[in-house]
């Protein structure tokens, strides 16, 4: 049944002027007088003229579903996630405001219909979706697409190339802020964001990196640079000597920074690109996985003290090497003996390392910080030297049988010095001392006869270290 409305009063004079054919007679209006939008009706940009409820909340689905694939940039830090509106859990959530559809024009003081429907003649009327956004479905995404970018700080490193130096910028740390992330989410779609494309900064902490580009702009000069020969080293060896360079080209020492050589270059074996090659091990050369690693840290450490570098550890060998002068060798073994250096300057330095043509070299890049007319030289200074002994040993070869088993090698005492010439003043300090081990020149001769005799003899001379009288023993007996 219609229900109807009794109008008097001022409305009835109202409606008169409204509606003439009505006279004076008493009018009565339907309270609704139609189940469709009228024309001129948009909900957001969804023109839902003439729809039913039905119909208008079926067209805003539709619109939803295109507005649904827009896609939210996300930004956290310097990083960008690009995901669609929909995977946020993007809906609206006033159904109500088809009602509202439904009712402009047609429902009320029948004043404000009028006023509503002349209000249509000129323009449009936009009602406005409430957009809301699942709590979930953007957690989920943070976690999935967004924390999975959180970094650690990251300094700014260099490059040596032929034309100079390429210079790669440090990277702020980014921690993202996931519960304040997911309310700047829904705050966004709800009250900003209409459609196209969004977006919206996320909170982060951001954290700055230690060291960045602009100090390694300081990086111009030749500070310190040795090379050493390698070239008639074996295949192994060289390919360690290579490896181990490679593995030190390239590193950049921060001020107040410390360095072990040994620790960027271990471990030695297969995997890590080292061969098995000569090197010396408890006075004796034996093969071992990097044999010839030590060349490389030697030839680095007279590099750093060109450089003037703090030096905070270094070793000598057990036994004198070939490749430098006495004390100016620098030898590292894992867990035993390392090179360790400090930058103390006030600016980065660089370390170039290369090969090439039998030849190891390193050069010690950063801020010349010395005065104009000094000049460093080192010089190694022997102060004694071991000459090698004769070893013998008895075995079960023929009689008279000698065979070298150990090559000698001379035994040193030694120490380097700094000189330094400055506006011709020159100043010597010591730099360090060495002891290299004198190893003896080993032979095992053949005591097997069935002379008692002889081989008592033998084994007298053998006793005695008295090469000379096994050869006379071996002359009378053999």
């Amino acid at each position: 049944m219609r229900k109807w409305k009794i109008i008097s009063g001022t409305g009835l004079l109202l409606l008169g002027l409204l509606f003439p054919a009505a006279g004076c007679r008493q009018v009565y209006a339907e309270e609704k007088t139609s189940p469709e939008i009228l024309e001129g009706v948009f909900i957001d940009s969804v023109n839902v003229s003439g729809m039913n409820k039905k119909e208008a909340v079926q067209a805003v689905e539709d619109h939803m579903r295109e507005v649904k694939g827009y896609r939210i940039q996300l930004q956290i830090g310097d990083n960008v996630v690009s995901v669609p509106a929909g995977e946020l859990g993007l809906d609206w959530d006033n159904e109500s405001v088809v009602d509202k559809a439904l009712d402009f024009g047609q429902k009320g003081n029948i004043v404000k219909q009028y006023k509503a429907r002349k209000d249509l003649e000129q323009e449009p009327v936009r009602l406005t979706l409430q957009y809301g956004a699942d709590e979930a479905s953007i957690e989920t995404v943070l976690k999935e697409k967004c924390v999975v970018l959180d970094r650690e700080p990251e300094n700014a490193t260099m490059t040596r190339t032929e034309d100079g130096f390429d210079i790669v910028p440090e990277k702020q740390g980014i921690t993202l802020e996931v519960d304040e992330a997911k309310k700047t989410i829904q705050d966004y779609l709800s009250s900003q964001w209409r459609s196209g494309l969004g977006m919206v900064t996320l909170p982060a902490k951001i954290t700055e990196a230690a060291h960045k580009a602009s100090e390694l702009q300081t990086v111009q000069d030749i500070l310190g640079s040795a090379s050493t020969d390698y070239s008639s080293s074996s295949a192994n060896r060289a390919a360690n000597i290579q490896r181990g360079t490679e593995l030190l080209n390239g590193t950049v020492v921060y001020p107040g920074e410390s360095v072990s050589v040994t620790e960027l270059v271990i471990p030695f074996d297969e995997e890590n690109g080292y061969a098995p090659a000569p090197s010396y091990e408890n006075g004796e050369v034996v093969d071992s996985y990097g044999g010839g690693i030590c060349q490389v840290s030697t030839t680095l450490y007279m590099s750093l003290l060109r450089a003037e570098l703090e030096i905070t550890e270094r070793h000598n060998h057990s036994m004198i090497v070939n490749y430098v002068k006495p004390s100016m060798d620098a030898a590292i073994s894992e867990g035993y003996k390392d090179l360790k250096f400090t930058n103390n300057l006030e600016t980065p330095i660089y370390i170039e390392g290369y090969t090439s043509g039998g030849e190891v070299g390193f050069v010690v890049y950063g801020q010349e910080y010395r005065p104009e007319g000094r000049s460093v030289t080192y010089e190694s200074e022997t102060l004694e030297t071991i000459e090698p002994e004769v070893e013998l040993t008895a075995s079960q070869d023929s009689f008279g049988t000698i065979t070298q088993t150990g090559s000698p090698h001379t035994g040193y005492n030694a120490c380097l010095w700094k000189i330094v010439s400055e506006n011709g003043k020159e100043t010597k300090e010591q730099v360090n001392s060495s002891t290299y081990n004198m190893t003896p020149e080993k032979y095992s001769v053949g005591v097997r006869t069935d002379s008692a005799e002889a081989e008592s003899k033998l084994r007298a001379a053998i006793d005695a270290n008295d090469l000379n009288q096994v050869y006379e023993v071996i002359n009378t007996y053999g």
